[in-house]
């Protein structure tokens, strides 16, 4: 797993293709991987970073980064995840999509503090 790989987790009792997950930090550094999920853009949503058609093959309508549900996940258990039925690995993001995606972390209002914190220590974002 590398930063800006994509899948497709499906949220139970939802379609097959419901969330698209992107890694956002870079995994290969401390086995541990923050992963967050696409939804669909809304007035009331996240507006820290919003992506559109174009950004990604998945992605049909305008769409934001749900930073609130960011998870801090092992790459261990992403792996055991990825070889599940119901996921599905998909076209890792652009180098600038992704980086729009982690920076906008640092203007959400919802993401924790401590995984802003972990992009940081990465050298993957600018405090």
């Amino acid at each position: 797993m590398n930063g800006g790989d994509t899948l497709i987790i499906p949220a139970p009792g939802t379609s097959l293709d419901s969330h698209l997950w992107i890694v956002l930090s870079d995994p290969t550094r401390d086995h541990f991987a923050l992963i967050v999920n696409l939804t669909s853009y809304r007035a009331d949503k996240d507006d820290a970073c919003i992506l559109d058609v174009g950004d990604h093959p998945f992605i049909r309508h305008r769409s934001c980064v749900n930073y609130a549900k960011v998870k801090h996940i092992a790459v261990a258990q992403l792996e055991a995840i990825l070889k599940m039925p119901a996921v599905e690995r998909r076209e890792p993001l652009s180098i600038e999509v992704l980086q729009r995606v982690r920076e906008g972390a640092g203007k959400s209002k919802f993401i924790e503090l401590g995984y802003w914190q972990m992009l940081v220590e990465q050298g993957l974002v600018n405090e």
